[in-house]
């Protein structure tokens, strides 16, 4: 029987979709979402989070919603009160072609024996 290992992250899904939003600039709610591994109802409201403690401005552009990081604004963590959004962004700045071909990977598993793969496809 497989022990079930206690799944957590270092940095809070605002965290992550504040990085995303950085990294993954125009891409819609439900594909940052899947990248974070979390619902597009839990990225809108994180997303109205952000917007209303000031680190993020909504733009309409046409039907879209285009997202302006205010990378002076200051973390509001009394540990980290010292860093801005950008320096704490900074951290983060990605390849996204590198990032994408780990998630094409990772849809991919291998066969008991090793010699064949199988694509996984994730059941919403």
């Amino acid at each position: 029987m497989k022990e079930k290992r206690n799944q957590w992250n270092v940095l809070s899904n605002h965290g992550l979709v504040l990085i995303c939003l950085h990294n993954y600039e125009g891409y819609p709610m439900r594909l940052i979402g899947q990248v974070i591994g979390i619902t597009e109802r839990a990225v809108q409201r994180i997303i109205s989070d952000l917007e209303q403690s000031g680190y993020i401005i909504r733009e309409k552009v046409g039907r879209k919603n285009k997202y302006k990081i205010q990378k002076e604004a200051s973390l509001r963590h009394a540990v980290s009160g010292h860093c801005t959004v950008g320096q704490f962004l900074e951290c983060f700045d990605a390849d996204i072609d590198a990032i994408e071909e780990i998630n094409s990977i990772n849809h991919w598993r291998i066969g008991e024996h090793g010699s064949e793969m199988y694509h996984q496809i994730k059941e919403s």
